[in-house]
This record gives structure tokens, C-alpha cells and sequence, in this order.
């Protein structure tokens, strides 16, 4: 009986595992590489951005630069800024791209009403 019971289980165990392994979504894998691009260009952006003050236009303090990410669509690099709490507070990504440096300050484009407009993540 207990050999009975044995096998009902491991067939039952067999039964579950394939329908759960079914149940994965098919994944391509054409797209990794540029994603391990993505990834490396992040990392080696981190040492640079890391910890920088950033400024608007207007010499306005928008906060301070907490890493380097690859955005959600993943098509560019975005800075994650934890945005002065009188700005809205909160964490902000803008686009590495629209960043800029100007003497030793790390400037982005835009005033501070642009900036508390930025939804937080």
C-alpha cells in the first residue's frame, strides 16, 4: 500500500512540476547583450555620478545623485536623485543624457517647478 501511495505522489509531484514549468513565459535571449551593455555602462558610471550634488539652470540645489540605473524601458541610463524635500522629496530619475558638467558642478536643464513637477519613484 505505501508503495501505492509512493508513486501516486511522485506522479502527482511530476504532473505539477511540468504544468508549473509550462506555465514560464518564453523569454528571448536576443536582447542580453544589449542589456549586459546597458548594465556595464551603468557601472561605470557609478564611481563618476555617485554622490554629486546636482543643480538646475538656475543654480537651484535639486539634490543629491544616490546611483546609476538603467531606465525601465531600457533604452538609457538614468541618474536616481533624492530630491530636496522642498522640491517634492522623494527619489527622481532623470536621463543621464540631459545631465551636464560645468566647472565641478553637475548641472541638469530646467528650473525648479520642472523639477517638483517630476513624479517620484
Amino acid at each position: 500500500m505505501t508503495r501505492l501511495r509512493r508513486a501516486a505522489w511522485r506522479a502527482l509531484l511530476l504532473t505539477l512540476m511540468t504544468a508549473c514549468a509550462a506555465a514560464q513565459p518564453v523569454r528571448s535571449t536576443l536582447g542580453d547583450p544589449v542589456d549586459s551593455m546597458m548594465q556595464m555602462s551603468a557601472a561605470s558610471l557609478m564611481p563618476t555620478l555617485r554622490g554629486r550634488w546636482l543643480y538646475t539652470d538656475d543654480g537651484s540645489l535639486v539634490g543629491r545623485v544616490r546611483e546609476v540605473r538603467v531606465s525601465e524601458a531600457g533604452n538609457t541610463l538614468v541618474a536616481i536623485v533624492a530630491r530636496r524635500r522642498w522640491l517634492g522629496g522623494g527619489e527622481i530619475a532623470i536621463p543621464v543624457p540631459t545631465l551636464r558638467q560645468e566647472g565641478a558642478s553637475l548641472m541638469v536643464a530646467g528650473t525648479t517647478q520642472t523639477i517638483r513637477a517630476l513624479r517620484s519613484r
